[in-house]
């Protein structure tokens, strides 16, 4: 993924665990299966795999657990427009 890079989709992450998150995002475009890069402005990003797809809501599970500070931001929500979705 490089500097600059338009997002695939911009979303919000509710239900975070240390495993995974739903996404609700604008439109339907995700698809099961789809691996994806997730970056809040200035945090780390968390890498995983849409595990289902219901109208404009999907599953993520993390590659590996997040921090939790990274689980409570996105707790939190954005202060922005939202979470950047970059395909893997």
């Amino acid at each position: 993924m490089s500097p600059g890079l338009s997002p695939y989709a911009i979303a919000l992450a509710r239900h975070v665990s240390p495993e995974g998150c739903q996404l609700v995002v604008e439109r339907n475009l995700l698809e099961k299966g789809v691996r994806l890069v997730l970056a809040l402005a200035g945090n780390p990003r968390a890498t995983g795999t849409v595990r289902w797809v219901v109208a404009d809501r999907a599953g993520f599970a993390f590659d590996a657990p997040i921090a939790a500070d990274l689980m409570r931001i996105m707790r939190l929500g954005p202060q922005g427009p939202g979470l950047e979705l970059h395909r893997a």
